[in-house]
């Protein structure tokens, strides 16, 4: 008889496991509307000599990560676009680098200049700061900045010739960057 009543309790479905469910809180989220208005000051407006390329917005994301495995991901990532990285500075919670463009993909990453200027363009640099930040509700906030250093020939002839120009963004290459780390950690979850 007892063996009849343990089979029947080993045949019964198991009772639910104590483990909790899965969350489905989000892994990825844009930046909050006022995200960029401490980096500039919130009253002040930037000055006038400062570049252009820091004036514009940036690229943002929120994270449900951490600083170290964002920027971890974002160096294997480089390596997988083939860049060629001319100089960095590398922390648990930013990389600055220094990428060297060809001339299409620095024509792709700026915008055209706002002066008559025509150029003939050989390449260029971007100077490509990227800084996350924990945030308290547990996101790391990750801003991504580029500016931009063209090196040409100046169509006038009779123009004074310079060794660069600096460029503005227009967001490309800040956009592929945020992109790329949305795809990853919605995919990581």
């Amino acid at each position: 008889m007892m063996l009849f009543f343990l089979t029947i309790l080993l045949l019964q479905k198991p009772a639910a496991s104590p483990s909790p469910a899965p969350q489905t809180t989000a892994t990825a989220r844009p930046c909050a509307g006022s995200w960029n208005e401490s980096a500039l000051g919130a009253k002040k407006k930037p000055p006038k000599n400062a570049p252009k390329a820091l004036q514009d917005t940036p690229g943002c994301i929120e994270l449900s990560a951490s600083p170290f495995d964002i920027q971890e991901y974002l160096q294997s990532f480089s390596r997988d676009q083939h860049w060629t990285i001319l100089d960095e500075h590398v922390t648990e919670d930013s990389w600055i680098l220094s990428l060297a463009m060809s001339k299409d993909e620095l024509v792709g990453s700026t915008k055209a200049l706002s002066n008559s200027e025509k150029v003939q363009w050989r390449s260029g640099i971007a100077m490509v700061q990227i800084s996350s930040a924990t945030l308290p509700d547990g996101f790391t906030r990750t801003i991504v900045r580029a500016r931009f250093r063209g090196y040409g020939e100046a169509a006038d002839k009779f123009a004074t010739q310079r060794q660069y120009w600096e460029l503005e963004s227009n967001g490309t290459l800040e956009a592929s960057i945020v992109s790329s780390l949305m795809a990853r950690f919605k995919s990581a979850s």
